[in-house]
């Protein structure tokens, strides 16, 4: 009984460090950038009657001169480790990633709750990012401006002329 607990033991730990490695791989060959798709962060807000007091949008725009619309899904932020800029503490992350996840803007609903959204040449949503409230606006400003924040990622998919998709990670500084 003694080799079993070993032998699990050796398992978990091997299955951890696969796991690990493969995510730290799969993050740092991301795409930078994607061709036909427009990002625009704008200045901060601070909402009066929103539970996060704090935020960043990030506007992104389908301009491709496709006819096929994109999909854009699993999107998540990263705050950089040396970024002046700390998380809204009520913000909820994965603990062993570090990871935010961001919901793309519901057109039906008027809020951000959507994990995948299509959308057409031309058409535009976007995302927040929860900014700890106790930042002064001039340290937010500074920090967005020189694109200090984390990185912001998500799947594209894209349709070829035959239909049939391809998906990449794709990131982008903000």
């Amino acid at each position: 009984m003694v080799e079993t607990t070993g032998f699990l033991s050796f398992c978990s730990t091997a299955l951890s460090w696969i796991l690990r490695a493969f995510f730290y791989v799969r993050e740092k060959f991301a795409t930078a950038g994607a061709s036909g798709i427009t990002f625009v962060v704008r200045a901060h807000e601070r909402p009066a009657n929103a539970t996060f007091k704090c935020k960043i949008l990030v506007d992104i725009k389908n301009d491709t001169v496709s006819e096929q619309p994109i999909r854009l899904s699993g999107a998540y932020f990263i705050f950089n480790k040396n970024s002046p800029l700390k998380p809204d503490p009520r913000w909820s992350r994965e603990y062993k990633t570090g990871r935010f996840h961001v919901y793309f803007f519901s057109q039906q609903t008027g809020q951000h709750t959507l994990r995948n959204i299509d959308l057409k040449p031309g058409q535009a949503t976007n995302i927040w990012i929860g900014i700890d409230p106790k930042h002064r606006d001039d340290d937010i400003a500074e920090a967005a401006k020189a694109e200090n924040i984390g990185r912001l990622f998500f799947r594209m998919t894209r349709w070829t002329d035959s239909g049939s998709p391809k998906t990449r990670l794709v990131y982008r500084g903000v």
